[in-house]
């Protein structure tokens, strides 16, 4: 909740600075000055210009290029890529890629670099990809373990 307040504040505060353009006085002289700024900058764009301040002052940009990177995924490396792989998380420049074979894992594995020139012409740079295949089932059912046990043989005593 405080976030949202937070967010609301600082967006006001943004809409605050940029209102110099819409003083009181004369309805005339309003309509004059709304008339130049919309035929000088192409139409309003106050709510842009206070989301482009509240972007940078809340360092949001690199986490902007993540979302549209991974919302864009097929875009960006291709439609036979996208349908085989998807980007699960991006910390500290390292990407983690789920394949859904062990081919496509070691096929992505083998054209890390091209990855890495793809993304970075979208505005994202990256250390490092690491492709993970698809997760092997796991016999573990609820909270408690037996230790020491032979999985799901160990049922047929």
């Amino acid at each position: 909740m405080s976030n949202q307040r937070d967010l609301a504040r600082a967006l006001l505060a943004s809409a605050r600075r940029h209102s110099h353009r819409f003083r009181k006085g004369d309805s005339a002289g309003r309509r004059d000055n709304l008339e130049n700024d919309e035929t000088q900058s192409g139409g309003p764009q106050l709510i842009n210009e206070s989301l482009s301040e509240l972007i940078a002052d809340q360092g949001w940009g690199e986490h902007l290029k993540i979302g549209d990177v991974f919302s864009r995924w097929s875009e960006v490396v291709g439609a036979e890529i996208a349908q085989n792989a998807k980007p699960t998380r991006l910390t500290d420049g390292k990407l983690f890629i789920e394949a859904r074979s062990t081919a496509w894992a070691t096929q992505l594995r083998l054209m890390g670099d091209d990855l890495k020139r793809r993304i970075a012409a979208e505005g994202l740079e990256l250390k490092e990809i690491e492709v993970v295949g698809p997760r092997s089932p796991s016999w573990r059912r609820g909270g408690w373990t037996v230790k020491g046990g032979r999985g799901p043989r160990d049922t047929y005593g």
